[in-house]
C-alpha cells in the first residue's frame, strides 16, 4: 500500500464518494480532510496503514459506537482508489475540553478513563493489534540486550540510560505474573486533543491509531507520561487500582519508551531527544524510583 503522497485528495477520490472539500485536517499518520457529502459535514480519512491494521481500526469503531461511545464509526469504505485506501467518516463537533485549569482537567478525563474502560472491557473476543506488545513482553525480550551491547560504542549516554531503566523495570515486575492477569482493549492515546465536548457533553472520542490489547494501566502511557499524577488519581476515584497496578505503572511507562528507543537503535536512526526527555521525568507515582537516577 502505497503511503500518503499527495496534498490533496484526487478527483477520482471525490467522485467515488461525492464529496466537496472544505478544509485539510491534517493527521500524525493518517491524513483526513473536512469535506460536504450531501450538504452534511464529513471526515475523509486516507489510511496510511496495512489491511490489516485498517480492518482491526473499522472492527473495533463498530464495536465501540454499539457501546454508546461517540467515536466515527465508517460512513462508507474503504476503497482502493489508485493503490491508496479511502474511508469517510462522520464529523464529530465540539471542541476540546479547557486546560485553562489543568488539574482539574486532568482529574476529569482521569475519572472519564475509567468509565470508558469499564465499557471496554465488555467486549469479548477482540484481538492484539499487529505486533503490539504488553510490557512484560518487552521487558523479557533478550534481544534488547544485545541490541544496546551492539551499540554501546557507537552511542554510550543513550544506551547507559536505557541500560539502567530496563534493568530497574526488569526488578519491578518481577514476580508480578503479568502474563496471566487479563488485558482490555485501551485507546492508547487518551489526551485532550482527542476529546470533543459540545455543550458541557462528550461529543466526540478521536484516534484510535494506537489503540490495542494491553493491562487497563498500559493507557496511561500517553496521557499520563509520567508527570500527570491527576488522571491516574481521578481514574483511581472511580475505579480504584490494586497494589500491583500502581506498582507496574513505572515499569510499563518506561517499557514502551525503551522499545520505541531500541526500535531507532534497530534502524540506525534518532528521535527528537522526546524519548529520552521522557525517560528522565519523576513523579511520587513512582515509588522508589520517585527520586532515583542513572
Amino acid at each position: 500500500m502505497a503511503a500518503h503522497d499527495a496534498d490533496f485528495p484526487h478527483e477520482e477520490v471525490l467522485e467515488k464518494f461525492a464529496v466537496q472539500v472544505v478544509a485539510a485536517l491534517g493527521g500524525r499518520i493518517n491524513q483526513h480532510w473536512l469535506v460536504k457529502c450531501r450538504g452534511e459535514l464529513m471526515v475523509l480519512r486516507l489510511w496510511s496503514k496495512t489491511a490489516e491494521d485498517i480492518d482491526y481500526e473499522v472492527d473495533i469503531l463498530t464495536r465501540i459506537a454499539a457501546l454508546g461511545w461517540p467515536v466515527a464509526r465508517v460512513a462508507e469504505g474503504p476503497y482502493l482508489i489508485r493503490n491508496q485506501v479511502w474511508c469517510l467518516f462522520p464529523y464529530l463537533p465540539g471542541e476540546p475540553p479547557s486546560v485553562v485549569d489543568p488539574i482539574a482537567e486532568q482529574r476529569a478525563r482521569g475519572r472519564l478513563l475509567a468509565q470508558f474502560h469499564a465499557d471496554l472491557n465488555k467486549l469479548t473476543g477482540v484481538r492484539q493489534r499487529g505486533n503490539w506488545r504488553r510490557c512484560e513482553e518487552i521487558l523479557s525480550d533478550q534481544s534488547l540486550d544485545y541490541l544496546l551491547s551492539d551499540q554501546e560504542k557507537k552511542r554510550p549516554e543513550e544506551v547507559q540510560l536505557l541500560r539502567w531503566h530496563l534493568e530497574r523495570a526488569r526488578e519491578r515486575v518481577a514476580g508480578m505474573q503479568l502474563v496471566n492477569r487479563q488485558g482490555i482493549l485501551v485507546h492508547g492515546d487518551f489526551t485532550p486533543w482527542n476529546l470533543r465536548y459540545q455543550e458541557g457533553r462528550l461529543s466526540g472520542l478521536l484516534d484510535f491509531e494506537l489503540a490495542h490489547i494491553d493491562h487497563r494501566v498500559g493507557d496511561f502511557a500517553l496521557s499520563w507520561r509520567g508527570k500527570y499524577d491527576q488522571i491516574i488519581h481521578g481514574y483511581d476515584e472511580v475505579s480504584p487500582l490494586e497494589p500491583e497496578e500502581w506498582e507496574l505503572l513505572t515499569p510499563m511507562w518506561w517499557a514502551g519508551l525503551i522499545d520505541l528507543a531500541c526500535s531507532h537503535l534497530a534502524d540506525g536512526t534518532q528521535d527528537d531527544g522526546w524519548i529520552m526527555k521522557k525517560l528522565l521525568e519523576r513523579s511520587p507515582l513512582m515509588g522508589r524510583d520517585a527520586n532515583a537516577f542513572p
